[in-house]
């Protein structure tokens, strides 16, 4: 018999674009949550336009776009047209009919569409409205467009991220948006246990530059306890060494070490071979290590390009020494442990896009009676159009057939071309891609057919 998942049930209307709120509602689905994502032909989401399977822009690409694909399995599309009061009354009544609405839009935006929360109480008096914004929805940073540079900015973090001596550095992937989506994630389920006691339902504030604050308060502490500004220090630690990252044998591969003790420190120089220096007397203590900790690093540098960065990461961890070895794409998608753990779920897609079976992540917990999966990839571009339309709303065959000859509904993006499709070659030169495999599609298949 197959387990009832934790949210079935639960039908959550979607209203968001590329991450903070997509990546949310994702997991939520993951756990049985009945997800309609509302899309538009006119303004199409950034994650279709861009990042298509095999380079192919060409025929349907919105359909093709894996970063879409990865943040919205087990959801379906419905296409509006929301600068017509048509589509605005449509989406009206299918919040009146589910439990969650979820945008991450400016509240000048959510305002003009007559969508804020009391608009909604009106229609469905226990909906839950989750609204995640860059600066909150309330303030006068509130109707500021955010971006995740800036609101890493904002939140403290990139104050406190970068080298020693250098400027605030910035994550390469946008890092405020997923810590947004996992507080939302926890923000929603307990609203929910909330309603199912009360009856109520309530409006969720998800500021994003707060929940990077949230998990960043040393920066906030600092200040507020001893009066002084974190420093910067990169990959080092504050009050022993050694910590960094450093180099082994390859092309770029890199292995994480640190040394808090005077016992890691022996494990540490032993697994090095013991090197001269190891016995200097600029290194004889925790003290002494730290106070010359850039030449210590030199030196330890020198000693793990040797090494072949998984193999020292085995035997420093056998010693009881916190290693890791720093993981690349590929190597994350074939690791043994992940596979082990059921990280990845094979996900087949529709035939027409012309993609084959592809691993993707799953969920960052294991629940043992209810685990979740991906029940169906992300959808195409209005492809649950009719179904929304006809079997949630019990509009006629002539009603949907007049939506779509308005264009109100559609299934396909209008004045949209098709960006240019990259080279490998070309990216490699410009810097923005280290390598490519062609075979990399081989690689994938063996490692994630039925058989293998």
């Amino acid at each position: 018999m197959t387990a009832v998942l934790p949210l079935q049930g639960v039908r959550i209307v979607e209203l968001g674009q590329l991450i903070a709120v997509p990546f949310a509602v994702k997991l939520l689905s993951d756990m049985g949550a009945q997800v309609i994502r509302i899309e538009s032909c006119g303004r199409l989401d950034n994650y279709r336009a861009n990042s298509f399977y095999d380079h192919d822009s060409s025929g349907e690409y919105w359909n093709r776009a894996v970063n879409f694909y990865d943040q919205n399995r087990n959801k379906m599309s419905l296409t509006l047209d929301m600068t017509t009061t048509e589509a605005q009354g449509t989406l009206r009544e299918l919040i009146a009919v589910s439990d969650v609405f979820a945008e991450n839009f400016t509240p000048r935006v959510v305002r003009n569409f007559g969508l804020e929360y009391e608009d909604l109480r009106a229609i469905r008096p226990d909906i839950i409205m989750v609204s995640s914004t860059g600066y909150g929805y309330s303030g006068p940073w509130s109707n500021f467009g955010a971006i995740g540079y800036g609101t890493e900015a904002a939140s403290g973090l990139a104050h406190a991220t970068g080298y020693e001596g250098g400027p605030p550095m910035l994550p390469e992937i946008p890092y405020a948006d997923y810590t947004a989506a996992e507080h939302t994630v926890f923000a929603v389920a307990a609203a929910l246990a909330v309603r199912a006691r009360t009856g109520q339902g309530q409006f969720i504030d998800v500021s994003q530059t707060q929940t990077m604050s949230a998990v960043a308060p040393e920066v906030l502490m600092d200040y507020a306890v001893n009066g002084r500004m974190m420093e910067r220090l990169g990959n080092q630690a504050r009050g022993f060494a050694p910590q960094g990252c450093y180099r082994c044998s390859g092309e770029d591969r890199w292995i994480a070490i640190s040394a808090p003790t005077d016992a890691h420190w022996r494990a540490l120089c032993v697994t090095l071979g013991d090197p001269e220096w190891a016995r200097d007397e600029r290194f004889v203590d925790s003290q002494s290590r730290w106070q010359n900790r850039l030449e210590l690093d030199r030196l330890i540098g020198q000693q793990t390009v040797a090494w072949e960065h998984r193999e020292l990461e085995r035997v420093l961890q056998s010693r009881r020494v916190p290693a890791g070895a720093v993981l690349d794409g590929k190597e994350l998608l074939f690791d043994p442990h992940l596979a082990e753990r059921g990280y990845y779920e094979v996900v087949n897609h529709d035939p027409s896009t012309g993609m084959p079976p592809l691993p993707y992540t799953t969920r960052p917990w294991v629940f043992s009676e209810t685990p979740g999966s991906i029940r169906r990839p992300a959808p195409l571009l209005g492809e649950h159009n009719r179904w929304t339309l006809a079997e949630v709303l019990g509009k006629t065959e002539a009603q949907v057939a007049d939506l779509e000859q308005a264009g109100i509904i559609g299934y396909a993006p209008v004045n949209h071309s098709p960006p240019p499709a990259p080279i490998p070659e070309t990216l490699i030169r410009q810097g923005r891609a280290i390598g490519h495999e062609p075979d990399f599609k081989e690689q994938v298949r063996g490692a994630f057919s039925p058989d293998s």
